[in-house]
């Protein structure tokens, strides 16, 4: 089973930790799920649509805030950002537009304008977004063409560690969540595609 983040061919499938099947890869530790398990489009759609991501929510608005907070500590107000991945709730492109970011909205289910993926950005913003990735090789590729010299990436998701017990995390029984990250993932990303840590 190759890796569809670095393509080694070198994965190894773990202990069941659902009825889904996962592998991880030796060479970028990327845990992935067996692309013949994966579901629907349709019901994929479905699902996220079940998603309770109300702008209005002070729980989800106080979720997303440290990556507010990240992304206002390094790119200063007026700049262009992109919110990929925008979902049904784009909240975070909400509450930066409070601050006076111009921010464009973009997830192939929701906001499927893929015109503004022919442009470049100050920083784009990936909020519970790359687990989704069925494709992260191609996905993180598109990501740095996304980005003007010097812009930033900013990303949200739950990382896997060493000590995380696979068969009872949460984030492994989402059946839209096919990918989990480690913190060696990442470095093995910012190398890859030439990010700064």
């Amino acid at each position: 089973m190759s890796c569809p983040l670095c393509s080694n061919s070198s994965t190894s499938l773990i202990g069941a930790p659902t009825t889904r099947e996962f592998y991880l890869c030796t060479c970028c530790d990327l845990l992935f799920l067996n692309p013949g398990q994966r579901i629907s489009q349709s019901d994929e759609k479905a699902r996220y649509e079940k998603h309770n991501n109300d702008v209005n929510d002070p729980r989800y608005r106080e979720f997303v805030t440290p990556l507010l907070e990240a992304i206002c500590a390094k790119i200063s107000p007026g700049t262009s950002g992109l919110d990929f991945g925008a979902g049904t709730g784009p909240v975070l492109a909400e509450m930066l537009e409070a601050r006076s970011y111009r921010i464009q909205r973009y997830d192939p289910l929701f906001w499927p304008n893929p015109r503004l993926l022919q442009f470049q950005y100050d920083f784009v913003f990936a909020s519970e977004v790359v687990e989704h990735f069925f494709t992260p090789g191609e996905e993180f590729r598109r990501l740095r063409g996304l980005l003007r010299p010097r812009g930033l990436l900013a990303i949200m998701t739950l990382l896997r560690s060493a000590d995380t017990d696979l068969s009872r995390w949460h984030y492994l029984k989402d059946p839209t969540h096919v990918c989990a990250y480690s913190k060696s993932t990442f470095h093995w990303i910012a190398e890859k595609f030439s990010f700064a840590e």
